[in-house]
């Protein structure tokens, strides 16, 4: 077996990107690579280990280092290899230029979350709880929450980070629960731009607009999940029935599939809960003779949204008395009414980042639970405002 460098080694921490990863590289370095002896260390299957520390090598690998050449010395401040050119020979002895450049569309992403899947069992059943309202149902709104955004306070007013939105959502989430009603019916409304980014680089998915980040993309994943499935126990111990969105957002477009999949499966045995599982980013819920839609907000204005709801959903509107849509995308507060419908814009808990302090008015930070009744619409409305 060839010697590798310590000096590669304990530069390919620099290239995890999740406290595992971390765990396993320690323990492949600390019995001299042996992914066999690193395995038993661990405790787990020796192709796991394999899979993560070529996961690691292949983004050292993508940097510029390998363990028999450093071209990251070669690299000026403020740039970044891009790519690999190789001089080489082919099989006549012609010599040739092998160039190379990283996918665009790595299998990294895809691995990060089979991981997190892997780990994941059937969700353990809640006791359903007792004294319910049967007429009430509470909607529980959270919209463009960032996480994995990054936020100076000196720069932005407020500080933000990955530890920052697990700790707020908490709080908020159990505020919200303890003031409202205990209505039976629970729609847990996740309205999209829950994750900063969607993809191993911290840019926008459709523009490409390169955004203030926190972690790495496997971080997020984990927390993201982390927090919804919180949320949604937490509503399980309060309500007799849950319904869960996980709406498409213009900062999450792939992630909201996989979010909604991973739902799916963890809750199919789970017959309180319900999964919105429609593509189609216009949702909707009936409650008795109220209609309630959601649309992050990326792909109608808020004074368009009462015709396209009605466009799509005419014959649920038309059977109800009461019709709510509620949106998000612009991280501030308007409601409007138009044609029997009345359509609310919502808040966000995030604070702004840089972008959002240098070109826009600062705004009020909350979330909403509202709580409507079967025969008189919304009938209750609990506010609540971010704390760590």
């Amino acid at each position: 077996m060839a010697v590798i460098s310590e000096s590669y080694l304990a530069q390919l921490y620099e290239f995890s990107n999740s406290a595992r990863q971390t765990e396993i590289l320690s323990a492949y370095i600390e019995k001299n690579c042996s992914s066999k002896h690193a395995a038993s260390k661990l405790g787990i299957d020796e192709r796991t280990v394999r899979k993560h520390i070529h996961a690691i090598k292949g983004r050292a690998a993508e940097a510029g280092l390998s363990p028999t050449f450093d071209a990251t010395r070669f690299v000026d401040q403020g740039q970044q290899i891009v790519g690999k050119s190789t001089l080489t020979k082919d099989d006549e002895g012609n010599v040739v230029w092998v160039k190379t450049t990283k996918k665009k569309i790595t299998e990294d992403i895809i691995s990060a979350i089979a991981d997190q899947v892997a780990l994941f069992k059937p969700w353990p059943l809640v006791r359903k709880p007792a004294k319910l309202d049967g007429r009430k149902a509470t909607c529980y709104v959270l919209t463009d929450y960032h996480i994995g955004a990054y936020s100076w306070a000196a720069e932005t007013g407020e500080d933000w980070d990955i530890n920052i939105a697990k700790k707020v959502l908490r709080n908020a989430m159990s505020d919200l629960i303890k003031d409202s009603p205990s209505s039976e019916q629970a729609i847990f409304c996740q309205l999209g731009d829950l994750l900063h980014w969607d993809g191993l680089l911290a840019v926008t998915p459709t523009a490409k607009n390169v955004l203030d980040s926190d972690g790495r993309f496997a971080l997020l994943t984990e927390v993201a999940l982390e927090c919804m499935l919180s949320c949604v126990n937490a509503l399980l111990a309060n309500h007799a029935k849950v319904h869960v969105i996980m709406a498409e957002g213009n900062h999450d477009l792939a992630s909201s599939v996989w979010l909604r999949l991973i739902f799916k499966k963890l809750f199919s045995k789970n017959k309180r809960i319900t999964i919105e599982e429609s593509p189609f980013p216009y949702y909707k819920f009936s409650w008795g003779n109220t209609f309630l839609g959601f649309h992050h907000g990326h792909l109608a204005r808020i004074n368009k949204m009462p015709g396209k709801f009605y466009s799509e959903f005419a014959k649920e509107m038309g059977e109800s008395e009461y019709r709510y849509l509620h949106t998000g995308h612009l991280h501030t507060k308007e409601v409007l009414e138009d044609a029997g419908v009345t359509v609310e814009r919502h808040p966000t808990l995030n604070a702004r980042d840089a972008h959002g302090a240098r070109g826009f008015s600062k705004t009020i930070r909350a979330a909403q639970a509202i709580t409507y009744d079967k025969t008189v619409g919304e009938v209750a409305r609990t506010v609540v405002y971010p704390r760590v």
